[in-house]
């Protein structure tokens, strides 16, 4: 212990940074050199009175002494200082907010409104961005029917018609929703063979015209399908939002 306040001393006595002397302060305070502490916490304020690290570290050493009105005095300062630096996080929510980053915005948001609940413009915000924070991914193990379910209203499988998705559709026996997926591909490109002959197979089969059969390695194949086309459902969203 002689060495360790001797090497202590000495440190104090080098002129050490504010960030070096809050750690030697903070080592003295946990070997009980309370009043030590106190002593060179008040000298470096005085040079440093913007530091609330010390002076946070001054009011506990003055609330172990039992200086409960010099612990206040110094509490008060430190709160004073935390309440100027307050609208940091409002300022930091409407950044993410910005940048389509709604559930850190809206922690970040709520420790603001934990100190300032009335103020009308992060009310604003919160309510802004509550509908983007509940709103969940698709799991994956969603099927279809509960994606959809999800989205009703939107038109969001119509922007994917992709052979993918019809196949999907398909191979969830949904055929007439697969038939609707390969007319919209064949809309937007008429010239697609593929597309035109897969869409002649679906409405043969929804007639009852002709015997498909799904082997197991068709129905790996589609499986396969099915996550890919869920992935593309996932990065669509994930775009979406980024956009947002």
């Amino acid at each position: 212990m002689g060495e360790s306040n001797e090497l202590f001393t000495r440190i104090l006595g080098s002129g050490p940074s504010q960030s070096t002397l809050f750690l030697l302060l903070t080592e003295m305070k946990k070997q009980g050199r309370t009043s030590e502490v106190i002593r060179e916490c008040v000298n470096a304020l005085n040079i440093y009175p913007d530091d609330y690290r010390l002076r946070r570290l001054l009011a506990e050493c003055y609330l172990e002494a039992g200086s409960i009105d010099q612990a206040e005095k110094e509490l008060d300062r430190v709160a004073s200082h935390i309440e100027h630096l307050i609208s940091t996080y409002k300022i930091q929510a409407d950044n993410y907010a910005r940048q389509g980053r709604v559930k850190e915005a809206a922690d970040v948001l709520k420790r603001y409104l934990a100190h300032c609940p009335d103020d009308e413009e992060a009310l604003d915000l919160q309510d802004r961005i509550k509908p983007e924070q509940e709103k969940p991914l698709p799991k994956p193990q969603d099927s279809l029917e509960d994606m959809a379910q999800e989205d009703e209203g939107t038109d969001f499988f119509a922007e994917l018609a992709t052979p993918t998705l019809a196949e999907i559709y398909y191979n969830q026996g949904l055929i007439q929703e697969a038939i609707n997926i390969y007319k919209n591909i064949l809309s937007a490109n008429p010239d697609d063979k593929d597309a035109a002959k897969r869409l002649n197979e679906l409405k043969a089969l929804a007639t009852g015209e002709t015997d498909i059969r799904v082997t197991d390695e068709d129905i790996i194949r589609k499986r396969k399908q099915k996550m890919i086309g869920i992935l593309e459902g996932w990065l669509a969203r994930i775009q979406e939002s980024s956009h947002a």
